[in-house]
């Protein structure tokens, strides 16, 4: 009975989910009417997202302050890069486009210092930056993502050029190179402790590269996030009250049993 009550609670928080995501579809569809490429769709979301409140962190949260504001949150208060990063693919996602949140770290051992996202368009991956205002261009109307910007000097120099097109008064011009830079940009810290570097190997075991992989949806909205907790949770006490119900007294009266021939025997051998 006792897995009763978190089941319920999750249904209650993927309830409210279902509703965010209603919210964020119709925003989505809204700012994206009338495009027909991903590619367009992506541009529009990143440019609404921009515009659309301030770039202050965003303090707000659904029942735990540790999972951060959810993206109707950001919706309605803006955010900094990892707030408005979380939008961008929140709203991507509600129109079918792949995408995750990647950081970027200056260096292989330095903690991340900005965060934007890569979504999936018709030609490849792209890099869309909802804090600054920017994505990365290429030839032929195409984009570039992580892995072409990565170990290339390309994303500081569109950065200069956007910062010399835009003027002294756009926000983009405060913008440090180093966050246009791309070398050790990453989705998740795979060498962040024991767990997730093995983890990280039981994916390469499965055919996959962890550094190409989008980071879990679930770990950028909360409600997703507790509603999974909580369905672990429920399932943990069922199991636990099976194998304390039923597993452990089978296997104590098989054990009680196999005693009592031990015992029989040692009596009969000592009797001969």
């Amino acid at each position: 009975m006792l897995a009763v009550i978190p089941f319920a609670l999750a249904v209650a928080v993927w309830s409210s989910w279902v509703g965010d995501s209603a919210v964020l579809k119709g925003r989505a569809l809204a700012v994206t009417a009338g495009l027909t490429s991903d590619s367009a769709r992506i541009r529009a979301i990143n440019d609404w997202v921009y515009n659309n409140q301030g770039f202050d962190a965003n303090d707000r949260f659904f029942i735990l302050p540790v999972l951060g504001p959810t993206p109707v949150q950001v919706l309605e208060s803006g955010g900094d890069c990892s707030d408005k990063s979380r939008l961008v693919s929140a709203l991507l996602r509600e129109l079918g486009i792949e995408s995750g949140l990647v950081m970027i770290f200056p260096c292989r051992d330095c903690v991340p210092i900005h965060t934007l996202v890569e979504a999936q368009y018709e030609n490849g991956r792209m890099v869309v930056d909802p804090i600054w205002h920017i994505d990365y261009p290429a030839a032929d109307e195409k984009f570039l993502g992580i892995r072409d910007l990565a170990g290339t000097s390309l994303g500081r120099e569109h950065l200069a050029q956007l910062q010399a097109e835009r003027g002294p008064a756009d926000k983009i011009r405060s913008m440090p190179d180093s966050e246009a830079t791309f070398d050790f940009a990453k989705p998740l810290n795979w060498d962040k402790n024991s767990v997730t570097r093995l983890t990280a190997y039981g994916v390469t075991l499965l055919g996959y590269d962890p550094a190409q992989l989008f980071r879990p949806y679930f770990l950028e909205d909360p409600k997703l996030a507790l509603t999974l907790v909580l369905v672990v949770i429920a399932v943990m006490i069922v199991a636990a009250s099976f194998a304390l119900g039923f597993v452990l007294p089978a296997a104590a009266a098989r054990l009680h049993v196999l005693v009592g021939q031990a015992s029989s025997s040692i009596s009969s051998s000592r009797s001969t």
